[in-house]
């Protein structure tokens, strides 16, 4: 068999479902821009705001994957932001990426600092992975874009193996700015921004190459595409386990804080405390974890 990229269909974007999606995928875009102004503001802490930017470039891999993962975002969209590999890019694709990749890596970066378990690795990855099912349900479900092939895990037109590879995304540029944060003072927090787009490749390459084979096969039914699928969640699963030796910390090293009093205190932008320092403020203990 000869691997050949399987043509796309050519349906038109439908205005009303692309209006009510970039809507849908605009509002967390909007709320953590202001969280990140005043973050800047309040505490000249413009992580968030690097962050953001980081997933908003990462957005150039949207055509890449799209051509191999075999996804369709319709064209003729009114709200046209770019076009690459002859692939027409509405608003919502900068903003899911901007909130899901940027954002959601500032917020994994929050909760390493903190402290987390390995057990709590595979929480956030589970947490994130229904993150993902949510934002795009109502993409496919109204007809913004669609998902064509054999496609795997396929239920109601969103393809699952996707939303157990995305999550990585955030989580792997999480880790990289956790370990990296204390030599990126000053300007050099701009060193930040490509660590997003990176990680999206990363990822997508890294754990997507068995369903881009298979799903770029002549011939390929959907009995082997769940062979691969199988295979790059099995890839998923280890780089959390990879990612969480990288991390992870023994549980009296990690704050008892529950996740909204971290995600309150990522949001307010202050300088996230280490399980040790929090103790000896009397802000927390040393036992289990928000996510564990």
């Amino acid at each position: 068999m000869i691997a050949a990229i399987p043509q796309h269909p050519t349906d038109e974007m439908p205005l009303t479902p692309e209006v009510l999606f970039t809507i849908f995928l605009g509002i967390p875009v909007v709320l953590l821009l202001a969280y990140g102004l005043r973050h800047v503001v309040k505490h000249r802490q413009p992580l968030l705001l690097v962050c953001l930017l980081g997933g908003l470039i990462a957005c150039i891999w949207e055509p890449i994957v799209d051509t191999m993962g075999l996804c369709y975002i319709k064209f003729g969209a009114a709200m046209h932001t770019y076009t690459l590999m002859d692939r027409e890019m509405p608003l919502f694709i900068p903003f899911v990426y901007t909130w899901y990749v940027g954002g959601l890596a500032y917020i994994a970066y929050r909760l390493y600092s903190a402290g987390i378990t390995k057990r709590g690795m595979f929480a956030l990855y589970l947490t994130d992975v229904f993150v993902n099912i949510f934002l795009e349900s109502p993409g496919v479900l109204m007809g913004a874009y669609k998902y064509y092939g054999p496609q795997p895990l396929d239920f109601w037109g969103l393809p699952l193996w996707w939303t157990l590879m995305n999550p990585l995304m955030p989580m792997l540029a999480g880790a990289v700015i956790y370990k990296l944060k204390p030599h990126l003072t000053g300007w050099r927090i701009l060193g930040v921004v490509p660590i997003i787009p990176m990680a999206d490749g990363v990822v997508n390459a890294g754990i997507g190459w068995p369903m881009w084979i298979t799903l770029n096969q002549d011939g390929m039914n959907r009995f082997g595409t769940h062979i691969a699928a199988a295979v790059t969640f099995s890839l998923a699963l280890y780089v959390v386990w990879m990612l969480s030796l990288l991390v992870a910390k023994p549980e009296d090293q990690v704050r008892d804080i529950s996740r909204g009093q971290l995600l309150k205190e990522a949001m307010e932008g202050d300088e996230p405390e280490s399980a040790a320092s929090a103790a000896a403020a009397g802000t927390g203990s040393t036992r289990e974890p928000a996510l564990t």
